[in-house]
């Protein structure tokens, strides 16, 4: 999966392995990728033509469902503040 997402353009995160970022060189939007195994989660605040293309290319190598907007992936907490441009990915543990 790793090599997939690179040669997408995405770059993976030295602080996690499992979170990989695009930003397109003309208009510096941002898409955000989770990755775990063979699970792929796509987010981003408002870029949706970007992702879309960017999906587009996945699902040529990758099956790809689309379950909308997601709040919660693998054991992460995702929430957007789209007024102010936040992502926040969080871990969380159930007890």
């Amino acid at each position: 999966m790793t090599k997939s997402m690179l040669a997408l353009g995405f770059k993976q995160y030295k602080s996690n392995a499992s979170l990989y970022y695009f930003i397109d060189e003309k208009t510096r939007e941002l898409i955000i990728s989770i990755v775990y195994v063979d699970n792929i989660c796509f987010i981003d605040l408002k870029y949706f033509l970007l992702l879309l293309k960017l999906k587009q290319k996945f699902v040529i190598k990758w099956e790809y469902h689309n379950f909308g907007k997601i709040k919660e992936f693998l054991g992460i907490c995702i929430s957007h503040n789209y007024k102010n441009q936040n992502i926040f990915v969080d871990t969380y543990t159930n007890f």
